[in-house]
């Protein structure tokens, strides 16, 4: 193949990234280029090893965007967010449950988590009665809430039939003066939304612990979700 047409190949796929920074799936990228799923594969492959695009795995999909983006910087997104959180706790200084309630807010009238991979992947475990698997659907999407941070960890630290405990470290909202802490909370009310929006299923989400140490791989807070009693 020619040097032009390797190159035409490989900018077609970057543009059809551009302006989708949740990111496409293989078919969505081919729905977008009208290229075979081979080829895309194929040419995804050679664009991750230029590195020219990120990879994210959600659920059975490989989820891409591009390393060159347009829109607006991860930074300045998440230096607004932590501005507005130092805001809301001046105010509330004292009332997590308050920022629970934002977060179901939130959810009535913006459509979490985004994209088609994210549904389907909710799509799979509607019908199905096992509970522990669709609480842990919570792995797959939390990275959104925090920016897709790459660097993100998530760990399950306690598993029974209906509830799952799951310790997140390296959080940009991380702040050992607590000042973001409520992102968490606004994060659960989120989390409380998404499971009654998409599963039609009522959970409880909540912060169990923060903790914070001399280093940052120390720092770490462990949310809960688990079945409410009717």
């Amino acid at each position: 193949m020619s040097g032009d047409k390797l190159n035409n190949y490989k900018k077609t796929i970057l543009d059809s990234l551009d302006g989708h920074p949740f990111g496409l799936c293989i078919t969505e990228i081919a729905e977008k280029t009208k290229f075979h799923r081979n080829t895309i594969s194929k040419y995804m492959n050679i664009l991750e090893a230029e590195n020219k695009v990120n990879k994210k795995r959600i659920g059975t999909a490989s989820i891409y965007t591009t390393k060159k983006r347009k829109y607006l910087r991860r930074g300045l997104v998440v230096s607004f967010i932590q501005s507005l959180l130092k805001g809301l706790k001046h105010e509330f200084p004292n009332d997590p449950e308050k920022f629970k309630d934002i977060g179901r807010e939130i959810t009535k009238t913006f459509q979490f988590p985004i994209g088609d991979v994210y549904f389907n992947e909710f799509k799979k475990v509607r019908s199905s009665s096992d509970i522990l698997e669709k609480l842990k659907l919570f792995e797959l999407f939390y990275n959104s809430f925090d920016f897709f941070q790459d660097d993100l960890e998530i760990e399950i630290i306690e598993l029974n039939n209906y509830k799952v405990i799951y310790r997140l470290r390296n959080s940009d909202f991380f702040q050992k003066n607590g000042e973001f802490n409520y992102f968490f909370h606004i994060m659960c009310g989120i989390t409380e939304g998404i499971y009654l929006q998409n599963l039609n299923m009522q959970i409880k989400c909540d912060v169990n612990q923060i903790k914070y140490s001399d280093g940052k791989n120390g720092d770490f807070v462990d949310i809960s979700l688990e079945m409410r009693e009717n």
